[in-house]
């Protein structure tokens, strides 16, 4: 069963929250502060955390900072702010997904379910690594390295990024299969909002196409989704 924890000081929305989550088979906890957060992590495990933007003390933007610079859970954010410069934000900092109050459960259950599906899918990818002892991988899996900007390609060939071309090719292998729209990679490259900087995501592209043609003789499976942004359309996930 899934562990999620909810950080919210709203205690009747923190308590409407855990017993939703709990009723729809996931093991949920709740905090009312981001003072609270570091015990309860090392009390157990969460695959995921629901985190208001607003709390006392540190915010949520903080907490996300924090929970992203430890660990690769899964982070939801809510906020009842709907200002497009505090999604771009914490997206920028690494949140998976970003709700607006008042929260709709069934959107809220949908999101997480999603989330988890995909870390227990890229989780079965290192352990099938990880059984054949880290030799092979699946056959047509991309891999991206965190550690280095690395990005490898199904034959196992290395491909160097710079900062701005690993931050982009992270978010897009995290959600691979997914359309990925153009604020959220934007955001991940640390340009949140700045239009002029459009044009500089299509550039960062044709680039990383170009190097995985010139140093792995392959062709980057990113494919450009008109009006709405990339897809990285292949086996991929990403290691530690």
């Amino acid at each position: 069963m899934n562990a999620v924890l909810v950080i919210e000081d709203d205690d009747d929305l923190r308590d409407t929250l855990l017993r939703y989550l709990n009723g729809v088979g996931l093991s949920a906890r709740g905090v009312p502060s981001a003072e609270d957060v570091d015990a309860e992590l090392a009390r157990q495990h969460f695959d995921a955390v629901v985190c208001d933007v607003n709390l006392p003390g540190d915010d949520g933007f903080a907490v996300l900072a924090r929970l992203r610079a430890r660990s690769a859970m899964r982070i939801v954010m809510l906020t009842a702010r709907g200002v497009a410069n505090d999604r771009l934000r914490g997206l920028g900092l690494g949140a998976d997904y970003y709700l607006v109050k008042p929260v709709n459960l069934r959107e809220l259950e949908m999101v997480l379910h999603n989330l988890l599906q995909r870390s227990q899918e890229v989780q079965g990818a290192r352990t099938s690594l990880e059984d054949s002892g880290g030799d092979a991988a699946p056959s047509d899996a991309w891999r991206y390295q965190r550690t280095g900007w690395i990005l490898l390609a199904p034959d196992g060939q290395r491909m160097q990024l710079s900062n701005s071309e690993a931050r982009l090719v992270h978010t897009l292998v995290a959600r691979a299969g997914e359309v990925v729209d153009r604020a959220t990679l934007l955001a991940a490259m640390g340009r949140p909002g700045l239009e002029a900087y459009e044009r500089n995501l299509d550039v960062t592209v044709s680039r990383l196409r170009r190097k995985a043609e010139q140093t792995c003789a392959q062709k980057l499976p990113i494919v450009a989704v008109r009006g709405e942004g990339y897809s990285f359309q292949g086996a991929a996930y990403v290691e530690p």
